[in-house]
């Protein structure tokens, strides 16, 4: 299990060049300045060569409104070191106290920079996100199941992920459409649908299968990395929590949750993936959110995932795409047509500026 840290979080404000190494050169200086957060991990216990503090929390040094804040976000990420600090603290940043009221106030600040997750209404109860270190993951399986590393390093993992045709709570959490039909449109017919989806599909894997109902299995193999990159936990925690993990694989909520593999087909031993779920909820810090919270996260370095919670919670995302570029996607615009404001499909450079 992680250690818990001791506080190594810096009291400076971040960017003051006078205040030690976490400065980076930073000109100008954002106004943030960093804070403790509750079981805060240290970087050392990861197997890594310097000692700081995962996640890092920073909140605002003093009342901003929303275009001074979006103004400080641009300044840091141009200073150099906003990438620098998630580094440094192992892929994983909360930044607290930003005044984001609606969904079209945090397209504003995800465009200034590409921020995830960040939470618009917190819940009455419960729903914190825990963040585990993939990076930790990876050195705790190096100690103490050498062998099982070494096999996923060689063989890769093996997913095979089937997307219903309707979006459904319980499953990989979206539907054909929903993950590959960023480029369908309503007036397409059905052969073009296809087309379109596949050629998504095949950005990722040329393996894929069309169901009669309509559904579709995509199936990934992907190298094992040092950080322990991949979605081996989230698919054997899935396959256990619905009963499913032998064949047909269908679980108690009907849809198919088969457990991962090797990527040369041979069953991964379930005492390791159980080690995986161990690991992986052992040393997570929860993030408790509040009220305009923004976490900045390296996906390469750190998984997520979330808690049960009691009321209404909405946490919004912005991602990368393949160019760099953040965008909005019709699933998403249409999950917020209740909201306050819906964001704009294309963002307004001189109203961002």
């Amino acid at each position: 299990m992680a250690a818990i840290a001791v506080d190594k979080t810096p009291k400076t404000s971040i960017g003051d060049p006078e205040q030690g190494s976490q400065a980076h050169n930073a000109s100008p200086s954002p106004p943030f300045e960093a804070f403790h957060v509750p079981g805060q991990q240290d970087t050392v216990d990861f197997g890594l060569p310097w000692s700081a503090c995962f996640p890092l929390g920073l909140k605002a040094s003093k009342t901003l409104n929303l275009s001074e804040s979006i103004g400080a976000i641009k300044n840091f990420a141009q200073s150099g070191n906003l990438s620098g600090l998630i580094k440094e603290h192992g892929g994983a940043i909360l930044i607290r106290g930003l005044p984001i009221e609606t969904p079209h106030d945090y397209s504003k600040v995800a465009h200034a920079f590409g921020f995830r997750p960040h939470v618009e209404q917190t819940r009455e109860s419960g729903g914190a996100t825990p963040i585990t270190s993939a990076i930790y993951i990876a050195h705790e399986l190096s100690r103490l199941k050498p062998q099982f590393l070494s096999n996923l390093l060689n063989k890769g993992v093996k997913y095979v992920y089937r997307y219903t045709t309707k979006p459904l709570v319980s499953n990989t959490g979206t539907s054909v459409r929903g993950a590959y039909g960023q480029e369908v449109r309503d007036e397409d017919d059905e052969a073009t649908v296809r087309r379109k989806i596949e050629a998504e599909v095949r950005r990722h894997s040329n393996r894929f299968e069309w169901h009669d109902d309509g559904s579709l299995s995509v199936t990934h193999i992907v190298p094992g990395a040092t950080v322990f990159f991949g979605n081996v936990t989230s698919a054997w925690g899935r396959s256990r929590h619905h009963g499913a993990t032998r064949p047909t694989f269908r679980g108690d909520d009907g849809s198919y949750h088969p457990p991962p593999t090797y990527g040369d087909d041979t069953p991964i031993n379930v005492e390791d993936l159980d080690l995986l779920l161990k690991l992986a909820e052992e040393g997570a810090v929860d993030v408790e959110w509040q009220k305009g919270d923004l976490v900045l996260l390296d996906n390469y370095a750190v998984m997520h995932s979330r808690k049960p919670w009691k009321g209404h919670r909405q946490v919004l995302a912005a991602l990368w795409d393949d160019d760099g570029r953040i965008r909005d996607f019709p699933e998403g615009l249409e999950l917020l047509k209740d909201s306050p404001r819906v964001p704009r499909t294309e963002f307004d450079e001189n109203e961002g500026r």
